[in-house]
Order: structure tokens, then C-alpha cells, then sequence
């Protein structure tokens, strides 16, 4: 009989007729019954639920189907395949519920894959840096079973008595060199017993006991593609003449859907960039007079970051059409009451875009808390698809690197992305007088099929002005 609610095989007698309760019943008493372990030939179920079905004793043996784990959701359905980048887990090797699998890598986020249940792993379908789509069979697990550790506690505490009694015994075995191989040679419950009252005794351990003590892995004979993987050298280089040398790599999914991405932007948008320059004087001078008392107050450091946001956002609020996106499948434009701000966060893979949500209703310091639990999560490779889907703005900064005149590149859905770049002293005109001030260059690329130069440019004044004096965000202006 075959309980589909388990995952379970049974096998009964024939000379009983037994009805889907019954076979419901089976398998309660199967799963509720702490000693159970797949690994054991046959197991008994308790007299009383027998009873309970009026049904007489009967032994039933089971057998443990392997689960084959497939690949899960990637959080969007934009996203169908990733890149596997490790196996965290090698085949044998014993695995909770819950506990890391593997990392797939894919065009936004990297996804980690946990164990559906607790068991043992028997084989490895998906290898390392092959690709897989949503439902691919990744790992094969035969499900129940205990940890090591648990499985030996357990074993240590239900056969204590067994254990004192083999103790007399294991010791002489393991005094006697004519024994040492016989006691090596020990497997199953038999090696455990025997290593137990050993390490009471404090004897040392039989030679190649380690070996033999425990089954062999299947790994031993396949290794894991991880080990593989980890053991591999670096792609070599191939010498083209003259003392040169080449070196390939495959291109990652992320890049990959980089490059994507990008022509198709080009290809679509009429591209324009307009620049202007912006005297950070006074946010200067604002981030160095409170720096300390705002993270006192708030918790977090005051940036540069959320004071463009913000003034991103409150000029946006004044040029809809800078917030606005043409749906090419319609022929239509799209206005956008809500500012949904892309910004740079710092990986481990370089800087990713990030979503600021509803930044035209939130303070400063309420970015700067939303910008720190971003960047916690790429500490921790835990962004997820929702940090970094759908856009109406966009912000990217190469000042963070030097860059002193760059410009951005539109990510759809946005219709435009201002770009900072490094503040550096020079020579500008200060009522009357040639001053050295801290100055950067802004720059705004647009789609010109939407936006025109004179709400380009007016946007891009705005963000100068409320940047050039704070004053202004305070006071709606």
C-alpha cells in the first residue's frame, strides 16, 4: 500500500484487505513513532492503534523513496534561470531541514537553496556552474534519519545497559593484538558500542577504524561537483605569439543580462545627457555640523546620498515627465505619482542598483535607515528581486571612484537617471569674488522621445538649487 501523504512504501501482508483509513492510520503511527528510522529493514507499528482498527499484529517493512529537490521560485517572474555557484553540501553527507544547499547565481540576486527535509544525499543532478530553470531537478535526498551526532546520542542513551555490558569485553578485544583487526572489521551498532566504551576506558582507537567504522560514502568513489569545483584551477592562459598570452572566462549571468539590458535600452530610447554644475558648499557644511548629533538621535549616519534623493524627488514631484515612461506595447505615456528611487548599494560583486520606495513621503533620516538596511543586506548576499525591481528614477555615482564627468545609462522602466560624480575644489564666482569652492557635476540622461530639453534641464536647475541650499527642502521649494 502506498501512503501518498508520507512518501512512504509499504508493504503488507496480502491476506488482509486493508482500506485508505487504514493505510492513513499506518502512516500516522509510522511518523509518530520517535524510534523510526528509514535506515532499519522493518519497523513495528504500536499494538494499540492496531487495535484501535481491529486488526491483528502484522510487521510491515518500509522502504525510503528519495526526494528529488528541484529548483525553486527566484522571487520574479521575470527571472527564469540562475547559474549554480557552489554546492555548499557533497553527496553522503547528512542534512536538516532548512540547512543551505547550494547558491544559484542569477541576473539580479543570488538564491539560496535549503533542504525541503532532513536526510541524506545521495546524488548531485545539477552541477556546479551549470544552468538550471525554475522546477529542474537539482539533488536527490532519501529523507528521515538523524544527524550523526543525534543518531550516536540517541544510540548512547537507549543502550546504556548494552554498552556497560560490552564494555569487558571491548576492552580484552581491544588489549589483544590478535583482536585489533577483528575490532577494526566492527560496523554498524557493533563499531559504536565498541568506540563508546572504548573512549570511557580512554584506550586508543583500533587502526583504520575510521574507515571501516562507518559505511563508505557514495562520494568516495564520484566526488561532488563543489569539491570538483573548489579543486579546479583557474582557466589557463593560452600563449597567441610573441611572448602574449589570452586568457578566456565565461561571461556571468549577471553580465550577461547587463549587456542585454543595455542594447536594448539603446536600441529603444533616444538617448541625451544635459549637465550642470553644483556648489556642495552648503550640504558640506550641513552633513559636518550635525554628522554627530543625527546619528546620536537617529541611529544612522548622514549621508550624501539621501539629500540627492530627496532633492531627486521633490524636483520630480515639479517635472512629472521626468517620472513618466512611454509603454511602447500601447503607445501610451505612463505619469507616476509615486517616486521609486534606484540607487547605488556597495556587494561583494560591485554596486547594485537598490529601490528607495515612496521616497516623495519619507524625511531624510528615514532614507538613510532604508539605505543601511540595504546595504546590511548586500553584506549579507541577501538582497531580493523586490530591492531592485521597477524603478521610476534612477541615481548612479562614479564620484565614488574619481569620475569627474560621467554620465548614466537609462534602466527600464525609467525615462531618465541623474548621475553625481566626485566633488573637487575649484575656482567659482561668489558674489563678486573668485573663491575655491567644493564643486561637482551633474548630469541627467533622458529619453528625448518623451522628455524635452527645457523640462531636462529645468529638472536637473531644481536638483542644483536644493542642493546648493537644503533650506529648500524644508520649504517645499
Amino acid at each position: 500500500a502506498q501512503v501518498a501523504a508520507t512518501g512512504w512504501h509499504f508493504s503488507l501482508p496480502r491476506r488482509a484487505m486493508f482500506s485508505t483509513a487504514t493505510r492513513t492510520l499506518v502512516a500516522r503511527c509510522l511518523v509518530a513513532k520517535p524510534a523510526f528510522s528509514p535506515s532499519l529493514p522493518q519497523t513495528q507499528l504500536h499494538r494499540a492503534a492496531w487495535r484501535e482498527a481491529a486488526l491483528p499484529w502484522h510487521r510491515v517493512r518500509c522502504f525510503a523513496s528519495p526526494v528529488v529537490q528541484k529548483c525553486p521560485g527566484f522571487g520574479a517572474e521575470s527571472i527564469t534561470e540562475g547559474t549554480i555557484m557552489e554546492w555548499k553540501k557533497k553527496v553522503g553527507d547528512f542534512v536538516a531541514q532548512g540547512e543551505i544547499l547550494a547558491l544559484i547565481e542569477t541576473d539580479k540576486v543570488t538564491i539560496e537553496v535549503t533542504a525541503e527535509t532532513q536526510g541524506t544525499i545521495k546524488e548531485i543532478i545539477a552541477a556546479a556552474d551549470s544552468n538550471v530553470e525554475v522546477g529542474q531537478p537539482l539533488v536527490s535526498i532519501e529523507a528521515g534519519g538523524e544527524a550523526p551526532a543525534q543518531a550516536e546520542q540517541g544510540k548512547e542513551v537507549k543502550k546504556e545497559e548494552d554498552v556497560k555490558k560490552a564494555e569487558p569485553a571491548t576492552a580484552k578485544t581491544a588489549s589483544a593484538p590478535s583482536q585489533g583487526h577483528e575490532a577494526s572489521q566492527m560496523v554498524g551498532l557493533r563499531a559504536t558500542f565498541a568506540r563508546l566504551a572504548r573512549q570511557r576506558q580512554g584506550l586508543p582507537e583500533p587502526e583504520g577504524e575510521s574507515k571501516s567504522a562507518a559505511p563508505a560514502a557514495p562520494s568516495a568513489a564520484a566526488p561532488a561537483p563543489a569539491a570538483a569545483k573548489s579543486g579546479a584551477k583557474a582557466p589557463a592562459a593560452v600563449s597567441v605569439g610573441g611572448g602574449r598570452t589570452e586568457r578566456r572566462v565565461p561571461i556571468s549571468p549577471l553580465r550577461q543580462r547587463v549587456v542585454q539590458r543595455l542594447k536594448d535600452s539603446q536600441n529603444t530610447a533616444a538617448l541625451l545627457t544635459t549637465f550642470q554644475e553644483a556648489d556642495m558648499s552648503a550640504t558640506l557644511e550641513l552633513r559636518s555640523k550635525y554628522q554627530d548629533l543625527f546619528k546620536k538621535r537617529h541611529g544612522a549616519p548622514l549621508g550624501y546620498l539621501s539629500v540627492f534623493a530627496k532633492a531627486s524627488a521633490s524636483a520630480l514631484l515639479e517635472e512629472p515627465s521626468v517620472n513618466a515612461f512611454i509603454d511602447d506595447a500601447t503607445n501610451e505615456i505612463v505619469y507616476r505619482s509615486q517616486v521609486d528611487l534606484s540607487v547605488p548599494i556597495p556587494t561583494l560583486r560591485g554596486p547594485v542598483s537598490c529601490v528607495l520606495r515612496n521616497v516623495e513621503s519619507k524625511t531624510i533620516f528615514e532614507l538613510e535607515h532604508e539605505i543601511a538596511k540595504l546595504m546590511e543586506k548586500a553584506r549579507k548576499d541577501q538582497l531580493t528581486p523586490d530591492d531592485m525591481t521597477a524603478p521610476t528614477f534612477g541615481i548612479v555615482d562614479t564620484g565614488s571612484v574619481g569620475g569627474m564627468l560621467g554620465t548614466g545609462f537609462i534602466n527600464p522602466p525609467t525615462s531618465a537617471v541623474l548621475g553625481t560624480n566626485a566633488v573637487t575644489k575649484r575656482a567659482a564666482a561668489v558674489k563678486g569674488k573668485v573663491l575655491a569652492r567644493p564643486m561637482m557635476y551633474l548630469s541627467l540622461t533622458y529619453d528625448h522621445r518623451l522628455i524635452d530639453g527645457r523640462e531636462a534641464v529645468t529638472f536637473l536647475c531644481s536638483v542644483r538649487d536644493k542642493v546648493e541650499d537644503p533650506s529648500r527642502l524644508l520649504l517645499g521649494l
